[in-house]
């Protein structure tokens, strides 16, 4: 799948846990809800498969990772991750800071998801994010972002379009 497939079955994804939400609780509401899990679970291996030569997925992969541990999994669709595909994109991202070849959208990315570093302790490659990326000095979130270009980003360009203080660029 391409990075674009990737992002609208994202959306096609939350949309479905969206709509499930708002619905009266029966065992095919779950069983529809574990369904969405298990969908968004591949395309999180998708993003993992494609980490190490596109920083793009690698971005959208390591958002899934850490978004499936700060918010509720029936508000995102986002459960239970293959810990494979977890460790590959954190062994993914680690050898881009190696190699010096991050970008400043992953240093501020990075910032932000530090606030709650433990969410990626139950990975067994991760090792502490580098300190010369994560510390105070690169803890700010930048001014402007491109709003449009982060609605073709799946469930991260949603979650950053929602925060406030943004301006569009």
């Amino acid at each position: 799948m391409t990075l674009q497939e990737l992002a609208h079955k994202e959306e096609e994804l939350y949309s479905k846990a969206i709509t499930l939400y708002h619905q009266s609780y029966t065992e095919d509401t779950e069983t529809k809800l574990n369904q969405i899990f298990i969908e968004y679970r591949k395309v999180h291996q998708h993003y993992a498969s494609l980490s190490f030569s596109d920083i793009e997925a690698l971005k959208r992969g390591l958002f899934i990772q850490w978004y499936a541990l700060s918010e509720p999994n029936y508000l995102t669709g986002i459960s239970d991750l293959d810990k494979e595909a977890e460790n590959e994109i954190l062994k993914n991202l680690d050898h881009l800071i190696s190699a010096d070849k991050i970008d400043s959208e992953v240093i501020w990315m990075l910032n932000y998801y530090s606030s709650q570093q433990w969410i990626f302790d139950s990975v067994s490659s991760y090792k502490r994010f580098d300190k010369k990326i994560v510390n105070e000095e690169n803890n700010k979130l930048p001014i402007t972002i491109d709003k449009e270009a982060m609605k073709l980003r799946g469930q991260m360009g949603r979650y950053w379009n929602s925060l406030k203080g943004f301006t569009n660029a």
